[in-house]
């Protein structure tokens, strides 16, 4: 009987070839559409669930007070994690990692050869056992059992010794540690939170060994006991802020717990995290609401062309009522009809999204590989769709013609029921409105990306780029350097210093007075060199920093901003030159030089603070980098002479830079990513749309004809016959604007919140969405009402 029904199907895809290719063709790209943001979702969730302890494991993060506009921040005081583990019965272990350098690029030597490594931690001993890492060379139990050691993902160890064996091999870190390999960990999983590719005990380093409650700069997780109560955990260790931290001292107010598997995809208001691998719910929201609105939008065409040739569906279904078929045998035929062609789809869908993994790798830039499609999951879940498809797509036609009595279906009139009529147009207004939602969206979202790009900064991060200087102990060295670099024709003005802005700078307070325990929290940065000039601030009144001071003078020379200035009481940055200030670099001997425009230094989520350059002999920070304003033609060229001069002055140092414009970018890193699917999907989707109106219009065109053929006779003109066809749309597409409008704007607003400095809401986008949709619309049916228009009447008039 199955057989029989698939025959059946058969002839009737094959009978109607063109409504059956737009058919699958919607389906085919709706279903690649979806499989491949299903599969991105389903990594984005699968972060961190290999860990065994993973249900049991928890990061710690802070509330800063309101003189820190009550951020979250990610990273404490390295006496935290002690301290909870100490004094709290319910926290099993901890471990606390930190970035190498707080994050600077770290250079590593193996004898002749030299590396950049990005992901050097440091950690306690802890981190493997609470993480379980799996180890191929050493164990976790005696990693870090002698000093100076260092353990390896398995991918670093080939990149510096190959297939040799690690263990016991020496390294070089930044030309000033040597360490030894004392094991070899698996690499860590893509979908893994924890990045770090080499990692150094803690306690080797001061950052272990002298507890603190004041530098905020490590990530903190702890381990609970089984059945502990996280809630009452994160009071007690709120509580030891009163015990441990002076009143004056306590820069934050509480401490939180986030679960593992909150960590990836919550973190997004959480500042100063240390992995390269964020996410953002929000973005995995989004997407897997659209992949849901392409798969409705691919059954809505199929619904729309099934009540489109209802009619002569219904001539046979009557014949068939006739010689006795049951309804029952006409509902199986309808949804085995239905599952045929969302089967063919299907497979063509899947190979689609296969050849263009590499493309939305490209797009999302994500990682994906064939893998995340061909598993038993995503098959299983291409399963149910396929079958949720055939239900949905095939309701109508199935239940809808089937129980019609047999005269009603042999009747030519019974298609334009009011019934038939208004399910089409309420369809084709839900395609419509999901066009517009979409074209709005990404108006707006592509607006606010090319504001990001051209709003001034108040400095200039174009043409700018950064070496890192970490492996040059040497002052006569970096002097060398600079001066070198200085002396290229293409080298516009350099300067030394700790950080970038918005980047490992340290956080340090400015005060008004010395008698002050609250102060202004700032930003600061130990610089030396033309810094005005070098990264483009927009200098207000007074000097630059003093490029060089006298071994004797003890004065510390400050560049700060308006946001400083104000905070300090001055109404003018020509008032404020030459005063003597309290900072934590010097209470009693810093010194206004100059003062800069407020710039944003971090992305425009965040408030401009304070931030304060300085330079001083005898600071407790040093540079890191060697900032580079350039201006030339040919930049390949120019990096090589700089990298040249690097090379002679440190031989055995790997050469390691980035551009500042690229840094700013990357801090948008997850916004671009999602306008950029958004764009490309949303325009499939509207793709997908198009497919049905053309279907759509083509039925009209052929189930008018005779309508038309009597209209020519008596007079109508080609554009009277156009109107007649395509007249309807504009009302449907009218309908579609109100209903879309109230939700673009909410859900355009909502996204445009998040940012601190955003555009306002383009009334444009709104105009842009319906005259695509209109145009599109147009485009898509206008074919086909011209053909019609242009038919002789004689041959639509034709009897049958």
């Amino acid at each position: 009987m199955i057989k029989n029904y698939i025959k059946t199907a058969w002839r009737t895809i094959r009978a109607n070839r063109f409504f059956s290719i737009l058919n699958i063709s919607g389906l085919a790209i709706g279903i690649c559409v979806s499989l491949l943001l299903f599969a991105f979702i389903r990594q984005e969730l699968s972060f961190d669930t290999m860990y065994p302890k993973a249900e049991h494991i928890y990061r710690v993060y802070m509330k800063l007070s309101a003189a820190y506009n009550e951020e979250k921040m990610l990273t404490l005081p390295n006496a935290v994690g002690p301290t909870l583990k100490s004094d709290i019965t319910q926290v099993d272990n901890m471990v606390r990692l930190v970035k190498d350098g707080y994050g600077a690029t770290a250079s590593i030597g193996t004898g002749n050869d030299n590396f950049s490594e990005k992901q050097l931690y440091l950690a306690d001993s802890t981190l493997f056992s609470i993480f379980d890492f799996q180890f191929i060379e050493g164990n976790a139990r005696t990693a870090f059992s002698n000093k100076k050691s260092i353990v390896l993902s398995q991918s670093s160890k080939e990149k510096l010794f190959g297939k040799q064996e690690a263990i016991g091999k020496l390294i070089s870190i930044n030309q000033q540690d040597t360490v030894q390999v004392t094991g070899v960990f698996k690499d860590l999983p893509a979908n893994s939170t924890l990045d770090c590719n080499m990692v150094m005990n803690i306690m080797d380093s001061w950052m272990g060994q002298n507890v603190h409650w004041s530098n905020a700069s490590y990530e903190t997780y702890i381990l609970l006991k089984k059945g502990a109560d996280p809630g009452s955990i994160a009071q007690e260790a709120t509580k030891l802020i009163d015990k441990y931290v002076e009143k004056d001292n306590q820069y934050y107010t509480q401490f939180f717990l986030q679960p593992l598997s909150a960590v990836h995809l919550y973190s997004a208001d959480l500042t100063s995290g240390v992995t390269t691998r964020s996410g953002n719910i929000t973005i995995i929201s989004t997407l897997s609401v659209l992949a849901l609105l392409v798969i409705i939008i691919a059954c809505i065409n199929y619904m729309n062309l099934a009540t489109a040739k209802s009619q002569k569906n219904a001539k046979q279904v009557g014949v068939n009522k006739v010689l006795g078929a049951t309804r029952r045998q006409l509902i199986i035929r309808f949804f085995v009809e239905t599952a045929t062609i969302s089967l063919s789809a299907m497979l063509i869908g899947l190979v689609l999204a296969i050849i263009l993994i590499p493309a939305f790798n490209l797009v999302g830039k994500t990682d994906m590989t064939i893998q995340h499609l061909l598993n038993w999951n995503m098959l299983g879940i291409l399963a149910i769709a396929w079958l949720v498809i055939t239900l949905v797509a095939g309701s109508y036609p199935a239940l809808f013609l089937s129980g019609i009595k047999s005269i009603s279906l042999m009747n030519k009139g019974y298609n334009k029921q009011g019934q038939t009529i208004l399910i089409r147009q309420i369809l084709v207004v839900c395609q419509f409105s999901i066009s517009i939602v979409l074209i709005i969206g990404i108006s707006i979202m592509l607006t606010q990306m090319s504001f990001i790009r051209n709003k001034d900064l108040g400095y200039q991060p174009e043409n700018v780029v950064s070496i890192s200087i970490r492996s040059l102990k040497n002052q006569e060295k970096l002097n060398t350097l600079g001066q070198q670099v200085q002396n290229l024709a293409n080298t516009v003005a350099t300067t030394f210093a700790q950080s970038i802005p918005g980047f490992n700078e340290s956080g340090k307070s400015t005060y008004k007075f010395t008698t002050d325990k609250q102060g202004l929290p700032t930003l600061s940065c130990f610089t030396y060199g033309k810094t005005i000039n070098t990264l483009g601030l927009k200098l207000l009144a007074g000097t630059d920093l003093p490029n060089v001071i006298g071994r004797t003078d003890s004065t510390c020379y400050v560049l700060i901003n308006e946001k400083v200035m104000k905070f300090l009481g001055y109404k003018t940055p020509e008032e404020a030159i030459g005063k003597h200030i309290v900072t934590e670099m010097s209470a009693t001997n810093s010194i206004i030089s100059g003062v800069v425009r407020d710039f944003n230094y971090a992305n425009l989520k965040s408030e401009i603070g304070g931030y304060t350059y300085y330079t001083m002999n005898a600071s407790s920070e040093s540079p890191r980098n060697l900032l580079i304003r350039y201006k030339t033609a040919d930049l390949q060229s120019y990096m090589e002479e700089i990298k040249k001069i690097y090379t002679a002055i440190a031989p055995d140092a790997a050469f390691d830079f980035f551009f500042l414009d690229q840094h700013v970018q990357d801090q948008y890193d997850n916004e671009i990513r999602s306008s950029n699917v958004m764009t490309l999907f949303s325009f499939l989707t509207l793709f997908i749309a198009c497919l049905g109106l053309l279907g759509l219009a083509a039925y009209t065109a052929e189930s008018k004809s005779k309508e038309i053929g009597i209209r020519k006779v008596l007079g109508a003109s080609v554009g009277s016959i156009i109107h007649l066809l395509s007249a309807n749309y504009i009302k449907l597409i009218c309908i579609a604007f109100l209903i879309a409008g109230p939700i673009a704007y909410y859900l355009s607003n909502s996204w445009l919140n998040d940012f601190v400095y955003h555009i306002d809401m383009p009334w444009w986008a709104y105009v842009v969405a319906v005259l695509t949709v209109t145009i599109v619309a147009f485009i898509t049916i206008g074919f086909q009402t011209f053909k019609a228009a242009l038919l002789n009447p004689v041959n639509s008039l034709r009897d049958e």
